[in-house]
Parts: structure tokens; C-alpha cells; sequence
């Protein structure tokens, strides 16, 4: 069970689901070793819920579930890897806009999340330097703008 499937209940149906988790892992599989994750693995539709617009990865999901059924009889997730790749290959042209708008969200989402941070050798933290962590609350730390006075035009 992939890290989707606990979230999305009330937004997309079982199939939806599965059919968004192997689109996901032919975006980015995961490593045969299994150390880095694979795309369905860092928590896409959090990212997706937390930008308020799960729409239209539903609406696109129905439209690629309905292309796998007329034209193979059954779900994205039955289907050989082979024919998922063929099949969305020809999806991508038809569904230009659905699959620039996923890729662009996978590759934030996958970029951001701490276990593929660690993997590729980075911390897992904000990309800013160390040295400027600023505690939160210290507005002392903004005195010199205010005595600087004003800069702008009226």
C-alpha cells in the first residue's frame, strides 16, 4: 500500500487511487534496493490537497481510466508495465495539460520530501545556510530597518 492510499478517501476512488500510484511509479519508480522511494511514495496528494486543487487530478485520472478500459478491458494497474508505458505515452499528447500539471507537482512534491533529501546527500531542511536560522518571535531583529527610516516615495 503506498502512502496515497491513506489520504485520499474522500477525493478519489480505490481505482482512481491505483491508477494515480502506477502513473507515479512510471514517473519515478523506486529503487530496486529500495532505498530511494518512488514517486507515489512521498505523499503527492497531500501536497496536491494542500494546494486546494485535487480537481483536476480527478478529472484526468477519470479521463486515462476510461482510456485503459476501452482500449484493454481493464484498470491501468492490471496492465503489464510494457502497456502502461505505451499506453500513457499516447495519453500524453492527448492530455497535454493534465500531465505538464503532474509532472511539475511530482517533481516539487518528490524534491521536497525529507527521505529523497537524505538519499541524495542532502540535509533535510530549508536550503538557506545553517547561520541564519532567526528565532521566531525576536522582533528586535528588524531594528535596524525601522531606524533606517523611510525609503520609499510617498
Amino acid at each position: 500500500m503506498s502512502y496515497n492510499e491513506n489520504l485520499v478517501s474522500d477525493i478519489l476512488d480505490e481505482e482512481q487511487v491505483r491508477t494515480l500510484n502506477e502513473i507515479l511509479n512510471l514517473m519515478i519508480p523506486p529503487s530496486e534496493d529500495g532505498k530511494m522511494p518512488g514517486a507515489a511514495d512521498v505523499g503527492l496528494l497531500t501536497y496536491i490537497q494542500n494546494e486546494n486543487n485535487e480537481q483536476w487530478i480527478q478529472e484526468g485520472l477519470i479521463k486515462i481510466i476510461e482510456e485503459s478500459h476501452n482500449n484493454y478491458g481493464q484498470e491501468l494497474s492490471a496492465l503489464s508495465s510494457s502497456i502502461q508505458m505505451e499506453l500513457i505515452d499516447n495519453l500524453r499528447r492527448k492530455f497535454l495539460q493534465f500531465f505538464k500539471h503532474l509532472t511539475t507537482l511530482v517533481m516539487q512534491c518528490y524534491y521536497q520530501h525529507d527521505d529523497v533529501l537524505v538519499k541524495i546527500g542532502l540535509e533535510a531542511r530549508p536550503p538557506f545556510p545553517e547561520g541564519y536560522r532567526i528565532v521566531e518571535g525576536d522582533l528586535t531583529l528588524l531594528e535596524p530597518v525601522y531606524l533606517r527610516g523611510k525609503i520609499y516615495r510617498e
